[in-house]
């Protein structure tokens, strides 16, 4: 009975009293010396490369590319167009003869002259205008001068009025010139470059 109760309680041992694995160095798995003993445990095992390759599986619809194929349609080009000025129609001031008949007559003439101002208008048959109104500055001094402001214009032989407004002091003539259209004047008008 005693040798039944040994064989028991070594076999008892032998499965229940194994160490566990807690990461601490046991010599009955690695032997008594405390060198490592390598295993193939986690060893890396190569596989061939598995990837296979297929020539240009893209066709986008239109086959392989080619590099013959430009998907690309650039936007319609855009008409260009410049300004251009018709011939002025007839003038009447510009024909031959028109001054050698009895020259031009002026239609309405006014002047106003006085010691320390004067002004004046007038007015042609052949639509010359002019006005003028000025005075005497810093009379009987050293800087006595006059200070005039007005205008003149005229049709010139493209059929638009010219019109220089200006005023004239002691800073000099400072004139501002208009370009304004007439029943004569030739009309500016798109062209089409392109």
């Amino acid at each position: 009975m005693i040798s039944l109760a040994c064989v028991f309680a070594f076999c008892a041992v032998a499965a229940f009293g194994s160490p566990i694995e807690d990461g601490k160095w046991n010599p009955y798995k690695y032997g008594d010396s405390g060198k490592y003993i390598p295993t193939n445990e986690g060893k890396y095992i190569h596989i061939p490369n598995p990837y296979i390759h297929i020539d240009n599986p893209y066709d986008g619809g239109y086959g392989p590319y080619s590099h013959m194929y430009e998907p690309y349609v650039s936007e319609a080009t855009q008409d260009t167009y410049r300004l251009v000025l018709t011939p002025p129609k007839d003038i009447p001031f510009y024909k031959d003869g028109y001054y050698k008949n009895n020259g031009i007559k002026i239609i309405s003439q006014k002047h106003n002259y006085k010691e320390d101002k004067y002004d004046f208008d007038f007015e042609t048959e052949n639509k010359i205008r002019a006005k003028e109104n000025a005075i005497l500055k810093n009379p009987n001094t050293i800087d006595e001068g006059i200070a005039s402001k007005g205008f003149y214009e005229y049709i010139g032989p493209d059929g638009f009025m010219y019109r220089v407004d200006y005023t004239a002091d002691e800073n000099g003539f400072r004139p501002k010139v208009k370009r304004l259209e007439t029943p004569y004047s030739g009309k500016w008008v798109l062209e089409k470059v392109n």
